[in-house]
């Protein structure tokens, strides 16, 4: 008998969590949205900010607040930030008194390709990412002949120069000739630096910091109009 009450009251009580627990969630599903939070993950860029992210939803008659738990698209909320071009990734959830908040994660650009008839970014998956009206990236600029493919050379020669601090500082722009030979321009001088094509992009640069170290910085930044990459195991240069 004693054993039986045991059970009883054990399944009275997990009855009673179980009653509890439904009405807090229809509770909650019934509570007003009084804060909506914008949380955007430190980055250099800023692309988006709370404003836009506001009008995001706002113009798509989902903004959360004083809409109810159950009121609340948050998969639409998501899938509608998710589709600006600027932004890499979100997720958005609802906490225990109602209120939503969003995390944010921008794209990266690594490059900002510039033509006669367009002008994008390249992002750090080789993506193109159009450019934003309320920020300007500070990248590296790729002008002329731009034949530009997700993953090619020119790619993967623009993350070399972004994932290397010396280079990323020092190089500013590639200009593509006819030819399909690529010039450096770098930020400190006025020589261009003949890379030729985007191959063997490792051991050109190896070759260049080599020169920096030793012959620009005994000959003068300014003595030289040119300085080519293209020979193997050698670096020819011109004299102003």
């Amino acid at each position: 008998m004693k054993k039986a009450f045991e059970i009883l009251s054990w399944l009275m009580l997990i009855a009673v969590i179980v009653l509890l627990m439904a009405f807090s969630v229809k509770s909650q599903k019934l509570v007003d949205c009084q804060k909506f939070d914008v949380i955007i993950a430190s980055s250099e860029n800023h692309f988006v900010n709370d404003k836009v992210i506001n009008e995001i939803l706002i113009n798509k008659n989902l903004h959360p607040i004083r809409k109810t738990r159950k009121e609340i698209a948050m998969d639409e909320i998501e899938k509608s930030i998710a589709n600006h071009p600027s932004i890499k990734k979100v997720n958005a959830y609802c906490d225990i008194a109602g209120n939503v908040c969003v995390e944010i994660l921008q794209r990266n650009p690594i490059a900002r390709v510039v033509t006669t008839n367009n002008s994008f970014y390249i992002d750090e998956n080789g993506k193109h990412m159009p450019l934003s009206e309320i920020y300007t990236a500070r990248t590296l600029v790729i002008t002329g002949e731009v034949h530009f493919t997700e993953k090619g050379e020119l790619f993967l020669l623009a993350k070399f120069i972004d994932e290397n601090p010396f280079w990323k500082a020092q190089i500013m722009q590639i200009d593509i000739e006819e030819n399909g030979d690529l010039i450096l321009i770098p930020r400190v001088g006025s020589q261009q630096i003949v890379f030729g094509k985007p191959v063997n992009i490792a051991q050109k640069f190896s070759k260049l910091k080599l020169f920096y170290k030793k012959g620009i910085s005994e000959k003068g930044w300014n003595n030289y109009s040119h300085i080519n990459l293209k020979f193997k195991n050698q670096i020819v240069c011109t004299k102003k």
